[in-house]
């Protein structure tokens, strides 16, 4: 069975999200498109973002990737939803930490930060890392606790 991912962006992203769409289809990944098209109306980031953290937060996919201009606003959208944690990526090192270290189920990328090659590698190691990945068994029990944690406190937040 082919792992899902789900894909949105705003104009400031089609053309990065074409490139990603490509290798993530030929790494084996359904990847359905939520956000705006070539030949579609206008969709701002924001929303494209809500589209995004909307199916991760209803558990319709487990990963993300929202693509706007810098990631900025995509983040802070997306951070609004319940469940979902976005983190913007921006070297393979970001990438890898925001799964190993946080847990992060979307990655938020800047089309005008980011070329597509360099996307791809970030898009990769994000897909390859694991939660706890690299750490030793008191940390992992630290990372767990924390997003153990995490949880609570949004839970309390989001009532």
């Amino acid at each position: 069975m082919k792992q899902k991912i789900v894909i949105g962006c705003t104009r400031a992203g089609l053309a990065l999200k074409k490139e990603l769409i490509k290798h993530l289809e030929s790494k084996n990944f359904q990847v359905d498109d939520v956000g705006m098209k070539d030949d579609g109306v206008f969709v701002p980031y924001h929303r494209a973002a809500a589209a995004v953290a909307e199916s991760i937060a209803d558990k319709k996919y487990e990963r993300g990737v929202i693509i706007c201009g810098t990631g900025a606003g995509s983040v802070i959208t997306a951070a609004k939803f319940k469940g979902v944690y976005p983190v913007h990526v921006f070297n393979t090192f970001t990438a890898a930490q925001a799964k190993a270290v946080n847990n992060c189920n979307v990655i938020v990328l800047g089309e005008w930060l980011t070329p597509p090659k360099h996307a791809i590698e970030l898009v990769d190691t994000w897909l390859n890392t694991e939660f706890t990945a690299g750490v030793d068994d008191e940390w992992k029990k630290f990372l767990s606790n924390c997003y153990c944690e995490i949880g609570g406190i949004e839970t309390e937040n989001f009532k």
